[in-house]
């Protein structure tokens, strides 16, 4: 069990690695290949869980790695996946992103750890944000507006 983790763990740093590289990967077929090349044994499917552990998103077509962790605004370096965000009802927010982005939006704004967040959803392309009330609603709004607008 000890090796398997090893393993996971290697090929994870190796996915990383192969991101923030030159070359644009757009599939994860492209990204099974890349590994093994680098003396990986993958399969479609590890791969697949690999890339939700990491939280890699997909985004214009490739993969990317959102790196919230670095920066003092977690949103800020996944503003460019994040389309609008709408009210629906006095409760609910709802951000419309860009395919294969709203799992990396809504780990972003976890790490932000807003308080007037109560719960997060999120999708392949949508985030919905529930509020206690409707004036944390407005806070919520008025925070992505101007992390937006920026």
């Amino acid at each position: 069990m000890g090796l398997d983790r090893e393993t996971q763990h290697r090929r994870q740093k190796e996915i990383l690695n192969i991101l923030n590289g030159p070359d644009r990967v757009e599939t994860q077929i492209e990204l099974m290949h890349l590994l093994k090349e680098r003396g990986f044994d993958v399969t479609q499917s590890s791969v697949s869980r690999d890339i939700k552990q990491l939280g890699v998103a997909r985004s214009n077509g490739r993969y990317v790695i959102p790196s919230w962790e670095r920066g003092n605004d977690p949103l800020k370096k996944v503003d460019d996946f994040i389309r609008k965000g709408v009210a629906a009802g006095p409760y609910l927010t709802i951000l419309h992103c860009y395919p294969g982005a709203g799992r990396a939006v809504a780990q972003a704004l976890k790490t932000a750890e807003w308080d007037e967040i109560m719960g997060i959803v999120a999708d392949d392309d949508t985030v919905f944000v529930a509020t206690a009330h409707n004036f944390d609603q407005k806070l919520v709004l008025g925070k992505l507006k101007r992390i937006l607008d920026k």
